[in-house]
This record gives structure tokens, C-alpha cells and sequence, in this order.
């Protein structure tokens, strides 16, 4: 995330990603030097001998993200974090970037990737599975088939319903109401709750009488833990534990 900001201003682009491995001490300078090289050039990156001799402010925002991933790749590691890989990359860029990856994880067949992204277009195009957080808990785990398809947790499903393309003839795109709280006073029990379209529903069926208390009350009493619905499809939702245990899911 953010390149521009990660890299040192006043190292060339060659000696940066030299440096991961002179800083471990796998190899001397001159051997340092060819393999930063040769991942330039595997990123893609344009011209990678020019490229290797000039300075980040020298490149657009495409060829320092490669960079990065060139950086991130160099001691070959099993687990590759890229956190929000594309933001501030035009459409075009983001795409190549994504594309990249994908090549990489297909090369680098011992390595996985964990893609943290706000962006679920990406999501969709880029992982196997999902794990969906709100206020730092995860709150639904699936393929990401599965989760686009029959999204269980309230919030999952009012992201997806957000998506442009999926409401095909409403004027203005649904939005999940109420706004996040603070993360310094979070509530007890469900994080959701005070968000959540099925709390809603369940405080009006209370003031109408035809639900007991303990429906509302059980969301704010107690964090829901992860159940499984689905062979590897778990949610965090006392609603939707109930209501299937009731047989109406």
C-alpha cells in the first residue's frame, strides 16, 4: 500500500531490493545486484536495467507497486501479505498488478497469499477463499463462490447488496445504515447489532408482541462465535443460528 511512501526517496530501485538480500546476508553486493535484476524483469517491470538505476519519484505508480512486489518476493517467502495491492493504481494498472500476483502465486507454488482489500470486485477475481471482518472480528469464512452466492452474516450480505450490478433498476445503490462505532468503546456483545436488519426486525416484532425478549437481548449479551453452515462456510450470527436451527434457513 502506498509505494511511493514505503520506498527510500534517495536509493535507486536496484539497490533497494538488492538490500533484502545483502540486509540477510544470503549473497555479496554484486550477486545482490543481479538478482534484484532478475526480479525486476520477472515482475514485468519495463526496461529492467534502466529501471534498476532510477529513483522512485523517476517511475509511475504501476511500476513502483512492481517494485514493491519485486522486494516482497526476493528471499522467495511462503506467505506474501499484500495489503490493499491496488489503491491509487488507475483501472488499467490494477488489473496488471492483479494479474501479476496471480502469476506469481502460479510460479511461486509454495507460496500463498493473504490479499487485504476493501475492494470486493478484487475479491472476487482474485481469491479462494474469504474471510469477512467487522471492527477487527472475522464474521463470515467461505470460498469465495459460496459467499457470493448464499452470503450468510447480515454485514456480508449488505456489502454484496451495495455492489453496482447487483441491483439492476434501483436508482441509488443500498447502503448498510447506522455507522461504525468507535473503536476505542465497542460495545458488548454482537459488533453488529446496532447495524443489523434482522435486530430491527426482531425489536418490531417485540413491539408488536409477537417475539420474546431474549430474541433481542441474546445480541447484546454475547459476541456470536463462528459456526459452520456449510462444509467451510462459517458466520458469526446469533439470528442466523436460530433461525436455522428452526429449520426456516
Amino acid at each position: 500500500q502506498e509505494p511511493m511512501t514505503s520506498l527510500n526517496p534517495v536509493m535507486t530501485i536496484g539497490d533497494q531490493v538488492a538490500e533484502v538480500y545483502t540486509a540477510h546476508g544470503t549473497c555479496g553486493k554484486a550477486e545482490a545486484a543481479a538478482r534484484a535484476r532478475e526480479w525486476l524483469r520477472r515482475v514485468k517491470m519495463p526496461d529492467p536495467e534502466r529501471r534498476a538505476r532510477e529513483y522512485p519519484h523517476q517511475m509511475s505508480g504501476g511500476m513502483r507497486q512492481r517494485a514493491m512486489i519485486a522486494m516482497a518476493l526476493a528471499l522467495e517467502p511462503a506467505l506474501l501479505i499484500a495489503d490493499e495491492p491496488t489503491t491509487a493504481l488507475d483501472v488499467t494498472i490494477q488489473a496488471q498488478i492483479l494479474a501479476l500476483l496471480k502469476e506469481m502465486r502460479e510460479q511461486e507454488r509454495r507460496m500463498a497469499i493473504l490479499l487485504i482489500t476493501h475492494d470486493l470486485g478484487v475479491v472476487h477475481e482474485f481469491a479462494d477463499r474469504v474471510a469477512i471482518m467487522y471492527l477487527g472480528r472475522i464474521v463470515e469464512i467461505a470460498g469465495t463462490a459460496d459467499l457470493f452466492a448464499d452470503p450468510i452474516h447480515p454485514y456480508t450480505q449488505g456489502l454484496l447488496r451495495s455492489l453496482p450490478g447487483r441491483t439492476v433498476g434501483e436508482k441509488r445503490l443500498p447502503s448498510i445504515p447506522g455507522s461504525v462505532p468507535d473503536l476505542r468503546a465497542i460495545p458488548p456483545g454482537c459488533p453488529f447489532a446496532d447495524r443489523c436488519p434482522f435486530r430491527q426486525g426482531a425489536r418490531e416484532r417485540f413491539r408488536a408482541g409477537t417475539s420474546a425478549a431474549d430474541e433481542l437481548e441474546i445480541c447484546d449479551r454475547a459476541d456470536p462465535p463462528l459456526e459452520e453452515y456449510a462444509p467451510g462456510h462459517f458466520a458469526a450470527c446469533h439470528y442466523q443460528k436460530a433461525r436455522r436451527a428452526g429449520g426456516r434457513g
